[in-house]
């Protein structure tokens, strides 16, 4: 029986490894001290059970092997894996671990993470591109993010997933291994020889869950997709302005009229248990405000048009803040690694106050969420868990 927020080192190995188990347990730090630990090779075990645990397709291909060596003696490392996203262990020693297993080895991609918790405290691969393609799996995976990363009111069809799944190698092409590493700004980055370890652990070894999110937002880079996928990336900088054809052509460029944009609605404030609460409507909220939000980069939320008083934005960014936000499909959030489905839902969610239900769940790219879901049939996310009652009420 696994338990859930054990720590594991997960490796996956290059096509046709071979292993020997004294070299594995070498190259490990010996059998005595990974003697206690249990090993898991989700090959051999039913493909449903690594698709709920811990995915791995189609960045894994057909035979690249996988083991997951599983420590519980410190489960649960979280008294509440689902609401608390701080790891107060000193992984400094397990990262090490992981480093050189991954060196002694011949392994394609290594994790340090928790067993059950989506985005890892630490990643070693030898290539830039391999991490970003396990960064993209949550992209691939993700039921309404088309092939454009660009997010669908409803499920993607059979044809769109398949069209996705295809253009998931020509993705990889678009950016090389110098701008991948330049996106990223929350974890560290160092050469270990052949090895490139990217990590996001505190000084104190400690880990944050929620700067992992972060971490795959920066990798996987959605937002710097081609509009043909392989294509190679233009740069993020500002955009070149466009020539008039029928202009002289050496006057230099003019100052054309930008076209007017619909005014966005401004966000509400309230106060859930003594914290300033961000109220989102539909059209404010999506993964990009999400990854923000798990970063605390309230600047990149909040605008100048929003009627939000100094002193209140002042009390945001010196506290943080948490948020709500309407969830139109269960699908956008996870539960156990896999999109939320309504048999799931119903079988999981707990009263709340004025009849309604809730459940702990994942929100891609900013961590655990309390879904509530009123007695109306309105379902709403919220980053504040308690009080219930408050949390309840703001939303009805």
């Amino acid at each position: 029986m696994l338990a859930l927020d054990s720590l594991v080192i997960d490796l996956m190995f290059q096509r046709g490894a071979a292993l020997r188990p004294e070299t594995l347990f070498d190259a490990l730090g010996g059998q005595e001290a990974v003697g206690q630990r249990q090993m898991l090779e989700p090959d051999m075990l039913d493909p449903r059970f690594e698709m709920e645990l811990s995915p791995s397709r189609p960045f894994r291909q057909r035979d690249e092997r996988r083991l997951m060596i599983i420590d519980d003696s410190v489960a649960p490392m979280r008294e509440d894996p689902r609401a608390d996203p701080l790891v107060p262990i000193d992984l400094r020693p397990e990262k090490e671990r992981l480093i050189a297993a991954c060196a002694g080895l011949p392994v394609r991609l290594g994790r340090l993470s928790a067993l059950g918790t989506w985005g890892e405290a630490v990643l070693v691969a030898r290539s830039a591109v391999d991490l970003r393609a396990w960064a993209l799996l949550s992209w691939v995976l993700d039921p309404q993010l088309d092939r454009d990363g660009k997010r669908r009111v409803s499920p993607l069809t059979r044809s769109e997933l398949e069209d996705k799944l295809m253009a998931y190698g020509k993705r990889l092409e678009e950016l090389d291994e110098q701008a991948i590493l330049a996106n990223l700004h929350t974890a560290t980055v160092e050469r270990r020889g052949e090895l490139l370890v990217v990590s996001v652990l505190e000084a104190d070894g400690t880990w944050d869950v929620r700067n992992s999110l972060a971490m795959e937002a920066e990798l996987a880079a959605i937002e710097q997709f081609s509009l043909m996928p392989g294509a190679p990336a233009q740069g993020s900088g500002a955009s070149r302005p466009t020539s008039d054809p029928g202009a002289d052509p050496g006057a230099g460029p003019t100052d054309a009229a930008a076209p007017a944009q619909a005014p966005r609605a401004p966000l509400r404030t309230a106060e859930v248990g003594g914290r300033v609460v961000l109220v989102f409507t539909a059209e404010r909220f999506d993964l990009d405000v999400a990854a923000a939000l798990g970063k605390r980069d309230y600047g990149a939320v909040i605008s100048a048009a929003d009627a939000i008083p100094g002193p209140m934005r002042d009390r945001i960014h010196r506290d943080g803040a948490d948020f709500v936000a309407p969830l139109e499909f269960l699908s956008e959030v996870f539960l156990d690694g896999k999109p939320l489905s309504k048999p799931q839902f119903q079988a999981g969610a707990r009263e709340l106050p004025a009849g309604a239900r809730g459940l702990d769940v994942h929100c891609p790219r900013f961590g655990p969420v309390l879904l509530v879901e009123l007695s109306g049939g309105e379902r709403y996310i919220s980053s504040a868990r308690e009080p219930e009652a408050e949390v309840v009420a703001l939303l009805s």
